[in-house]
C-alpha cells in the first residue's frame, strides 16, 4: 500500500470511528429525552432528519480536530516518511482531543434533560466554585453518564492505538515518478474535504446552530446540534460579554420605548433614566414582610397528583385565601436570577450571573426598607459563596444571612446544605428573636429541597410515584409547618407572606424552545391582615414586579429605580423572561421568542400549544412584543453597565 493511502486509512478509521460515538451519544440523548418531543405521528421521521443533522455538525467538530494532523502526515506520506513518534504523538492528541468531546457529549444528556437546551457559557458561572463538583457526584442519576463517558472514552483510545499500530506496521511503499501525478491531486482533495467539513456547508457561510432547524418541534431541532459545538459557540460569545441584542435598537430608543411603557415623564435623576418618584397614598404601613423562594417551583407542579390526590394540598388551599397571580414568570431559569429580580426589580441579561464576584448596587426591597427602620434577614439552606450570593447580598441591603456555617452539621444532608424543613425551624427562631427588638422585618428565604440531588424523608417514602413527585410533596408539607408554626408568634398578625418560585423546571412535554414550565411560577400573596380575599389576577406579571408591589402594599415612598411596577396600581401589556440563549416575552395568548444567536424570531398560541409559526401572520403584535421585550432586556443591560441600578436618594 502507498505511503498516502495508509495515512488515509489511518485518519478515515478514526473519523468515522467518532461519528458513530456521537451518533450513538445523539441517540442516547433522543430517548431520555422523547418525552419531551410532544405528540407527533412522525417521530422516526424527523429522528431520521435530526440525525442527518447531527452528522453534519458531527462532521465539523471531527475535522477541526483532524484537520492539522491530516495536514501533517500527509506532508510526510508524500515525502515517502511515516514516523513511528509522529504516530504517536497523534495517538495521543486523539485521545485527548475526542475525549473532550465525548465528555461534553455524555454530560449534555442530563443537562439537557433539565434545562431543555444544550451545555452553555452559563456554566463558567459556577465552575469556580469549589462546591460544584459535589453537588454533581452526590446526585446519584449522573453516575450512568460518567459510566458512559469512561466506557466509550475507554474503547476510543484502544481503536485509536489499534488503528496507530496497524499503519506502523502497514507494508508501504515509497511514491515514485507518476505515482506523484495520483497522490499530489488526491491529498489536495482531502486538504479540501477537510476544509468544507470544517465550513459544514455548501455556501457564503459556515455551519451555525441554526443549520439544525428544519422543523416547528424544537427537541428535534435541537438534537441535530453537536453540544461541544453548541459549548464552543455559547462560550465564545458569553466571554466576549457581547450584547445579544445588539443591532436592534439603540440604548437611547430601548430607554425612551420603557420610559413611555413605564409612564415615566421625568425621571428623578438624570443618572437614573428610569427612576421615579412614587408617593404613600395613604398610612404608612411598618408590616412584616416574609418571602419565601421555592426551588424550582413550577405552577405545573400544583397540577400534578398521586392516588387521585393533588401533590401540593397547602399551597391549593393558601392560594383559596390569598392574592393569587395565574400569570407569573421568573425572570430566568437560575437561583440567581429568581433572588436577584424579585428583591431588586431587574431581569437577568441572558447567561451572566447577577451575582458577580465584584457586586453591583441596587435597589430595592432590602435597601429602601432598611432605610425605613427594617431589620434584613436571608436565608439559604447551603454555603453562601455559591452564585457569589453572600458578597451581593450583604452589599445589597441585607444585615443577616443565614447559612450552611450557622447550622448543626448532622442537619447538613448533602452539598446543598439542609433541608426545608429545618431551614424554616431555624428561622422561626430567628424571626421570634427579631420580633423581640420592637423593629419590623424582612426575612427572605431560599429553600432547596426540590433541586436534584432529591434526599426524601422516610415519612414521604409512598408520597409519590417517584422522588421528584415525593420531594414536592414534602415542601409542600415543610411550608404548611412553617406557616403553622408561624401562625402561633404574636408578629404573624402583621405580617405579609409573599411565596413564589425562584424559577421553574422543565416538565412534560415542550412546544417551543422555551419551555414554559420552566418560568410559569406560583405567585401568592397571603396575609392575615387582607380582608378582600380570595383574589386572582391574569394580567401577565414577573418576579421584577415583586419590589414595586411590596412598596405599594406598605403604603411607603419610596424611588423606583427598577423595571418593575406595582401589580396592584398598574398595568403591563406583557411580561418579559430569558433563558440563557432566548428572549421570551408573552402576555395571556401570545409566546414570543427571539433567538440572538441566530437572528430569528417566533410567534406562538401557547394558550392551545400551537407548534406553527405565527411570526408572519401577526406581525404587528410580534413587532409590538419584540419592541417591548428588546428595549426591556436592552434598557437592562445599560443600567448594569453602566453602574446606574443603585439606590437613588429619596427626593420629591
Amino acid at each position: 500500500m502507498k505511503k498516502p493511502l495508509a495515512v488515509i486509512r489511518y485518519l478515515l478509521s478514526i473519523h468515522i470511528t467518532v461519528l458513530f460515538i456521537l451518533a450513538f451519544f445523539r441517540l442516547i440523548l433522543y430517548f431520555i429525552n422523547v418525552p419531551q418531543a410532544g405528540d407527533i405521528t412522525n417521530k422516526s421521521v424527523l429522528l431520521f432528519s435530526a440525525m442527518l443533522k447531527g452528522l453534519q455538525f458531527d462532521n465539523l467538530m471531527s475535522c477541526y480536530i483532524i484537520a492539522i494532523p491530516t495536514v501533517i502526515l500527509l506532508i510526510f506520506a508524500l515525502f515517502n516518511k511515516i514516523p513511528n513518534i509522529l504516530v504517536t504523538i497523534f495517538n495521543i492528541f486523539f485521545i485527548v482531543a475526542y475525549t473532550i468531546i465525548l465528555a461534553v457529549s455524555a454530560a449534555d444528556i442530563p443537562y439537557f434533560s433539565y434545562f431543555f437546551t444544550h451545555l452553555g457559557g452559563s456554566i463558567l458561572n459556577w465552575l469556580a466554585f469549589e462546591g460544584t463538583a459535589g453537588m454533581i457526584l452526590q446526585e446519584s442519576s449522573y453516575y450512568i453518564y460518567f459510566l458512559l463517558f469512561i466506557i466509550t472514552s475507554t474503547l476510543f483510545g484502544i481503536a485509536v492505538f489499534g488503528f496507530g499500530r496497524k499503519l506502523k506496521r502497514t507494508n508501504t511503499t515509497d511514491l515514485k515518478g507518476k505515482s506523484y501525478a495520483y497522490y499530489i491531486p488526491l491529498t489536495i482533495i482531502i486538504f479540501g474535504l477537510c476544509f468544507m467539513g470544517i465550513r459544514g456547508r455548501f455556501g457564503r457561510y459556515p455551519l451555525r446552530v441554526s443549520g439544525a432547524y428544519f422543523c416547528s418541534n424544537s427537541f428535534f431541532n435541537q438534537l441535530g446540534v453537536n453540544p461541544a459545538f453548541f459549548l464552543l459557540k455559547s462560550t465564545s460569545s458569553y466571554l466576549k460579554q457581547k450584547d445579544k441584542l445588539e443591532g436592534i435598537m439603540s440604548t437611547e430608543e430601548a430607554i425612551d420605548y420603557v420610559k413611555k411603557s413605564l409612564k415615566i415623564e421625568v425621571s428623578t435623576d438624570e443618572q437614573h433614566p428610569i427612576s421615579r418618584y412614587v408617593a404613600e397614598t395613604g398610612v404608612v404601613k411598618n408590616t412584616n414582610i416574609v418571602i419565601v423562594l421555592m426551588e424550582s417551583m413550577s405552577s405545573e407542579f400544583l397540577n400534578m397528583e398521586y392516588k387521585g390526590k393533588t401533590l401540593t394540598p397547602y399551597l391549593h388551599s393558601l392560594i383559596d385565601k390569598s392574592y393569587y397571580f395565574e400569570n407569573f414568570y421568573s425572570a430566568g431559569i437560575h437561583t440567581n436570577n429568581g433572588i436577584a429580580a424579585s428583591l431588586y426589580g431587574f431581569p437577568p441579561i441572558f447567561e451572566r450571573t447577577m451575582m458577580t464576584p465584584d457586586p453591583d448596587y441596587y435597589t430595592g426591597l432590602p435597601i429602601n426598607l432598611k432605610q425605613q427602620g427594617y431589620q434584613t434577614l436571608f436565608f439559604v439552606t447551603s454555603d453562601p459563596q455559591y452564585d457569589n450570593m453572600y458578597s451581593f447580598l450583604n452589599e445589597n441591603g441585607f444585615d443577616h444571612i443565614y447559612s450552611q456555617y450557622d447550622y448543626p452539621s448532622e442537619k447538613v444532608v448533602n452539598n446543598f446544605g439542609v433541608q426545608d424543613d429545618y431551614l424554616f425551624e431555624y428561622g422561626i427562631n430567628k424571626l421570634n428573636e427579631a420580633a423581640e427588638k420592637d423593629k419590623p422585618f424582612l426575612a427572605t428565604f431560599m429553600t432547596v429541597s426540590n433541586h436534584p440531588p432529591f434526599v426524601v424523608p422516610q415519612r414521604f417514602a409512598n408520597s409519590g410515584n417517584d422522588d421528584q413527585e415525593k420531594i414536592i410533596a414534602f415542601a409542600d408539607t415543610s411550608l404548611k409547618e412553617f406557616m403553622e408554626e408561624a401562625e402561633k408568634q404574636e408578629w404573624y398578625k402583621n405580617t405579609i407572606f409573599i411565596l413564589l418560585g425562584d424559577h421553574g423546571r422543565v416538565l412534560g412535554k415542550q412546544a417551543y424552545e422555551m419551555p414554559l414550565t420552566y418560568n410559569h411560577i406560583p405567585f401568592i400573596i397571603y396575609s392575615p391582615l387582607f380582608e378582600d380575599v380570595p383574589k386572582r389576577f391574569t394580567q401577565p406579571a414577573g418576579q421584577i414586579d415583586i419590589f414595586p408591589t411590596v412598596m405599594g402594599m406598605l403604603n411607603q415612598s419610596y424611588i423606583n429605580n427598577s423595571l418593575g411596577i406595582d401589580l396592584f396600581r398598574e398595568h403591563r401589556p406583557y411580561t418579559v423572561f430569558v433563558s440563557d440563549n432566548h428572549l421570551g416575552c408573552i402576555d395571556e395568548k401570545y409566546l414570543y421568542i427571539y433567538d440572538p444567536t441566530e437572528k430569528t424570531d417566533r410567534l406562538y398560541e401557547y394558550k392551545t400549544k400551537n407548534p406553527d409559526n405565527l411570526r408572519d401572520i401577526y406581525t404587528a403584535k410580534a413587532d409590538s412584543m419584540k419592541h417591548y421585550s428588546v428595549s426591556t432586556i436592552t434598557t437592562a443591560d445599560y443600567l448594569v453597565k453602566s453602574k446606574k441600578t443603585g439606590p437613588t436618594e429619596l427626593t420629591r
